[in-house]
């Protein structure tokens, strides 16, 4: 399976190669709206690198933070006996112990009330004893962040990372040009029904219980629940739209970042590292190790320090009413091409 329309992304050496195929619009239309190569996307959870990840690099860089610091340090809610032993490289390393995900759209009523329900719900799993990857982890590095500057999230990790890398058609909440966006899913379908199954998380909120379900196909909104219902489009863990060329400068801007191999040093868990996963491909004698991260729409950002190379994969996966197409299937032979061409 694949998706409805894709954008490629390649910099070798800072060579760079964007193509686009397919449909960024095609539900419920008459005329299907051509992908483009500069069309933009919902990242999703490539939020976490391109906002949040970069932001703490820079802080770790100006000496405002260190990974090993508690993170009741910066929130004092947390200085609890639970979470007082909780750091950011425990968060960033998704081994917090917290709950992977809830609609906390539908338990609180603004962004403070659910920081504060984060700080005292328990944890689900005993702390840095194994990795569950958890978004609540990364809305609480947020919070880490607008501590430290005292300022608000869009406007610290403009001033930290986007406006820093001149990243200008990379933004929250909405997408720099509406006439170019590739949709997402027929509205709030696949959180709505991860709450009324309860897979893969037995959340203890009820679909029931909250009268905001998006049924209109998600154009240029966020997909998101958490980050669109309850942050305005506007978190650390998901809300950024943008598009392969502001992708690939960010993918160069690091792999020239000083900060870059102490963040991807492997901890743990081998694919798991301070705020990136990683993957190992095999072409012939080189096996690589790439770094990054994938995002629900169906959108994938990785590099290779060892070729100087990004790749960017974007797709609208869930611009359909079928089955969901895996992100990883939609680019593995991209990938595969793509390591072939460092060769």
């Amino acid at each position: 399976m694949s998706a409805p329309g894709m954008v490629i992304g390649t910099s070798i050496s800072g060579g760079r190669s964007i193509s686009a195929s397919g449909y960024r619009s095609s539900l419920d239309s008459q005329t299907p709206l051509k992908m483009l190569s500069d069309t933009s996307f919902d990242l999703a959870s490539l939020t976490k690198i391109v906002a949040t990840t970069s932001s703490l690099m820079e802080l770790v860089a100006l000496n405002e933070l260190s990974v090993d610091d508690p993170v009741s340090q910066f929130l004092p809610a947390w200085n609890t006996s639970e979470k007082k032993a909780i750091t950011i490289r425990h968060l960033l390393q998704h081994r917090s112990g917290l709950w992977e995900w809830r609609p906390l759209y539908i338990s609180a009523a603004d962004s403070e009330a659910a920081h504060a329900l984060i700080a005292k719900a328990p944890l689900r799993y005993t702390v840095n004893t194994e990795k569950h990857y958890s978004d609540l982890g990364f809305i609480t590095l947020g919070a880490v962040i607008t501590a430290i500057t005292g300022k608000a999230l869009i406007d610290s990790v403009n001033e930290l990372s986007l406006d820093k890398l001149q990243l200008t058609s990379t933004g929250f909440a909405t997408p720099r040009d509406m006439n170019n966006v590739a949709a997402t899913s027929r509205g709030d379908r696949y959180e709505k029904a991860m709450i009324d199954t309860k897979i893969p998380y037995p959340v203890t909120e009820s679909s029931q219980d909250f009268n905001g379900w998006r049924t209109r196909i998600l154009n240029g909104e966020v997909n998101d629940g958490n980050a669109f219902h309850l942050f305005k489009g506007v978190s650390s863990h998901a809300g950024l739209f943008s598009g392969a060329d502001d992708l690939l400068s960010f993918g160069e801007s690091l792999l020239n970042s000083p900060e870059l191999q102490f963040f991807t040093e492997e901890g743990a868990d081998p694919d798991t590292h301070l705020g990136f996963r990683s993957w190992v491909d095999t072409h012939g004698s080189c096996s690589a190790r790439f770094y990054g991260h994938t995002g629900f729409t169906g959108v994938i950002f990785t590099l290779s320090p060892l070729h100087d190379a990004v790749f960017v994969g974007l797709s609208n996966r869930l611009h359909t009413d079928g089955e969901l197409a895996a992100t990883e299937n939609i680019f593995a032979p991209h990938m595969k091409d793509f390591h072939r061409q460092l060769h």
